[in-house]
């Protein structure tokens, strides 16, 4: 069985499980599908699973739970945006593009840090990440990331100003207020820099007219006013009080100072009494002060209790989401049970029996298949053990016969030069007794 019909038996497997209902069961296997995977085919198989889970009911709650619970980790995953090969790396944000649309709030905490990294080809894969997220069902509302957008308009690579206008275009369309808010702000800490006003007002002509841009500075700038208004009204009616009451304390003291003789000790009276007064004056104007201040505080406590009302009702509804997937499955189950026709239900049990024993098979298979080779690779150790031994065995004895051969010729060499000294000797005998002869 090739690699191929491999992935596609275990997707068909993840999907039956999916459509059974048997979420934990398909969380498993996608769980050692990728796990089985090496850094090469990791990235098709893991676009393989989200395109079987984006086509299945429930296929997003698993992509969701597979996320939230590290395996399929997202920091690791988004260190494929660094890849230098641009079509690997369009490729690859292609893949993410659903899951941004439908699951933008799993990676907006990580949108931040991409956007400052040092390289610009990082910066420009999550600011296309961004448009996706845009696009999607729910409108991208972070004031700082969109600050962090803007300030790319001023980025060394022009590609990454581009991608940057593109990202600010398609959050406007959501939320023009917000983007035309920060840009104009923008504009006004760099007033020289005629690029970047370009490209400002490349982005604000594409989500609003330029009536509506004035409109929405003047409600802009008429909120602060109105604040400015009420702060100075509530202060103006506290010197109104302070006032009010100080006329009430200097008439009863009038009455107190008539009623009294004028003797010399009175005198020194009034006179106390006169810096008593000048103290509850400065005292007023501390209070005053003290209250402005109160004011403030309790002003930038209603914006923060805003922000935390609109995190306390982003974080109801995703728990609504859940409670609704969850009544769902709930109902489902509620259906089988209440369900008359018992043989349907026998007949999905068995059936959900049998996949099990096929699984189980299957689980015993690879672990017998890994048997077989680990107990092959013994043997064929054992073999290759074996040809060493016999042929140090023969080297030992082509050495040994090497050895004899020698000996042989040596003893062969001794025998010829006995001989010829031999034969040599009985010469010389010779000719010594014909000399004796003659």
């Amino acid at each position: 069985m090739t690699e191929e019909e491999k992935d596609t038996q275990e997707i068909e497997m993840i999907k039956e499980l999916i459509n059974d209902k048997r979420l934990d069961d398909a969380v498993e296997i996608i769980a050692l599908y990728l796990g089985d995977s090496t850094g090469e085919n990791y990235i098709k198989r893991f676009e393989n699973i989200i395109e079987t889970l984006l086509s299945l009911h429930g296929g997003r709650t698993v992509i969701r739970f597979l996320m939230e619970n590290l395996i399929i980790d997202i920091p690791s995953l988004l260190e494929n945006i660094s890849k230098k090969d641009s079509l690997l790396r369009y490729s690859f944000l292609f893949i993410l593009k659903p899951i941004c649309e439908n699951e933008c709030d799993l990676f907006l905490p990580y949108s931040e840090d991409l956007l400052n990294s040092e390289d610009p080809n990082v910066r420009e894969a999550d600011l296309q990440l961004l448009i996706f997220m845009a696009g999607g069902e729910k409108p991208i509302e972070k004031e700082s990331l969109v600050k962090t957008i803007a300030l790319k308009l001023n980025d060394d690579k022009d590609f990454v100003k581009e991608k940057a206008i593109q990202a600010l275009k398609a959050i406007g369309k959501k939320k023009p207020l917000l983007v035309t808010k920060i840009l104009t702000n923008y504009v006004k800490e760099i007033p020289e820099n005629e690029d970047i006003k370009n490209a400002i007002d490349n982005v604000l002509k594409s989500i609003v007219s330029i009536e509506k841009i004035e409109e929405i500075i003047e409600i802009e700038e008429n909120k602060e006013e109105i604040l400015q208004e009420e702060i100075e009204l509530k202060d103006i009616d506290l010197e109104k009080k302070e006032i009010q009451a100080m006329e009430k304390k200097l008439k009863i003291k009038e009455i107190e100072i008539e009623t009294r003789q004028k003797a010399p000790e009175d005198v020194v009276l009034e006179k106390k009494e006169e810096e008593i007064l000048d103290k509850v004056i400065e005292l007023t104007k501390k209070e005053r002060k003290l209250n402005k201040k109160e004011i403030e505080l309790k002003e930038k406590e209603k914006e923060l209790d805003k922000k935390e009302i609109q995190a306390i009702e982003n974080e109801l509804k995703k728990k609504e989401t859940e409670i609704e997937t969850r009544e769902k499955v709930i109902d489902v189950i509620k259906k089988k049970v209440l369900n008359k026709e018992e043989k349907k239900i026998l007949d999905k049990e068995i059936k959900l029996t049998k996949k099990d024993i096929e699984l189980k098979k299957k689980k015993l298979e690879l672990k017998e298949k890994k048997k077989e080779l680990e107990e092959r690779e013994l043997i064929e150790r054992e073999k290759t053990l074996k040809l060493k031994e016999k042929l140090i065995d023969e080297e030992k004895k082509l050495t040994q016969v090497e050895i004899e051969l020698k000996i042989k010729t040596i003893e062969k060499k001794k025998k010829e030069i006995i001989e010829q000294e031999l034969k040599r000797a009985e010469a010389i005998i010779d000719k010594i007794e014909q000399k004796d002869e003659d």
